[in-house]
């Protein structure tokens, strides 16, 4: 069985979205979609969704297929700050590392 290891990186703290649940009920959320390029590895796509989006790796991986093979994939349904700050991340990550990895948030 294959596995999918995430190399320890800095990645800000995201404690502060631990309110994310009790916030959901109470304010419109939004819909992270990661979009598919030519140039964005697979496997950063995956390390991204584990360790910013903190999907369990079996989902990163569904997720980073679907972006190959349909062109987009929803990532999660957040509060607009939250959506926001977590797009934020994984951009400047993405850009550090020489991707054009592109994620975009709208109404859910």
């Amino acid at each position: 069985m294959a596995t999918v290891t995430t190399p320890d990186v800095a990645t800000p703290d995201l404690d502060e979205d631990i309110a994310v649940d009790v916030e959901k009920s109470a304010e419109k959320l939004w819909t992270v979609i990661a979009h598919d390029d030519p140039f964005t590895t697979m496997d950063f796509v995956i390390r991204i969704m584990v360790q910013v989006f903190k999907k369990p790796a079996v989902f990163a991986e569904a997720i980073m297929w679907q972006v190959h093979t349909e062109g987009k994939s929803a990532v999660d349904a957040l509060p607009k700050a939250v959506a926001e700050r977590r797009v934020r991340i994984a951009t400047v990550q993405a850009r550090m590392e020489g991707f054009p990895f592109l994620l975009t948030i709208e109404p859910a």
